[in-house]
């Protein structure tokens, strides 16, 4: 039995449409939800002219924070249950360790199209998560809204 359905979020549509396929899951397993929104390190030299790394970071820090706080409204409107949680790092890594932390027995990604990637619309990070989960895996089609 699925008791924690875990999401990964940021603050796209694509996120968006996972994390209201997660909670409907959720809702209809019975489980609480559980949100990830990982935040990878700046690479040093490529900051955008004119900007202050510090304001990068914290223009991240928020978007990741709205992107759960969108989850749990999904949640409260639905009657269930969400956590969340803000993760610094490589994105598949902060994901699957975030899963096994919270015991998730379901995790759902976003499907993200990338032009020149070799497989269509599945993303290098969902990639290493499908690899190496060690439970079910959903990847949400960008138009599932």
């Amino acid at each position: 039995m699925i008791e924690v359905v875990l999401v990964a979020v940021n603050d796209s549509t694509p996120a968006f449409a996972a994390a209201a396929v997660a909670v409907e899951y959720a809702e209809r397993l019975g489980a609480r939800v559980h949100a990830v929104t990982v935040l990878e390190p700046w690479p040093v030299g490529r900051v955008p002219e004119g900007e202050v790394l510090i304001d990068i970071r914290h223009r991240r820090e928020q978007a990741g924070d709205a992107a759960l706080r969108h989850v749990a409204a999904l949640g409260a409107s639905a009657g269930v249950e969400v956590s969340g949680v803000r993760r610094e790092g490589a994105v598949a890594v902060a994901i699957l360790e975030e899963a096994a932390s919270v015991g998730a027995g379901l995790i759902v990604l976003a499907r993200v199209s990338r032009r020149g990637h070799a497989l269509p619309y599945v993303g290098s990070e969902t990639l290493r998560v499908l690899e190496f989960a060690t439970v079910p895996v959903l990847v949400v089609p960008t138009h599932a809204q």
